[in-house]
């Protein structure tokens, strides 16, 4: 029976990462189903959600790893997926963005996410930017999904409104259409 697999990992970015991870696994058997690879200053980070065949076991796909971690200069973790966990359902959800842009400071990204929890805004993706310049500028980028059916852009931007004005940054929200692959 084949198995599910994630791995995460982390590195100092070089060229021939993906082209020498995605060959290994193919290698062993893998087939890469789900993936979130990013560069943040300099270190490359991945998230991949690989289906092992039969023959390979996570032996097999640990020793694989450990060679290519030591030619990467990479650890990368990996856990196998129980059952339950596979079979998630995917309830359908309103999801939107949400976009953070003002002057850096400390405390920006707890005070917004802990806003969206208190709303029950599930968090599904966070990209965030610093300018390394004197005057620091800070972006974030969220995407965020309520089970809620009947939360809009105005219920977000409301429920976000006082964190922007306390923090002086802008917070503005649209609705995503999520297109299923």
């Amino acid at each position: 029976m084949s198995k599910t697999v994630v791995l995460t990992g982390v590195g100092r970015d070089r060229v021939g990462i993906v082209a020498e991870l995605t060959q290994v696994l193919f290698e062993l058997g893998g087939n890469l189903l789900d993936s979130s690879m990013t560069l943040l200053r300099g270190e490359f980070a991945l998230i991949l959600m690989v289906e092992l065949s039969e023959r390979t076991s996570l032996d097999d796909l640990e020793a694989g790893l450990l060679q290519l971690e030591n030619q990467l200069g990479m650890k990368i973790h990996v856990r196998e997926l129980a059952q339950d966990e596979l079979n998630e359902p995917v309830a359908d959800r309103n999801s939107f963005i949400v976009s953070v842009y003002g002057a850096d400071k400390p405390g920006i990204v707890a005070a917004v996410t802990r806003a969206l929890a208190h709303n029950a805004l599930n968090i599904t993706d966070v990209q965030t930017k610093s300018t390394g310049h004197a005057d620091k500028i800070f972006l974030m980028i969220l995407e965020v999904s309520s089970s809620t059916a009947t939360m809009s852009v105005s219920d977000v931007e409301r429920n976000l409104k006082s964190i922007g004005d306390q923090l002086s940054v802008d917070i503005s929200v649209q609705a995503l259409d999520v297109v299923e692959l």
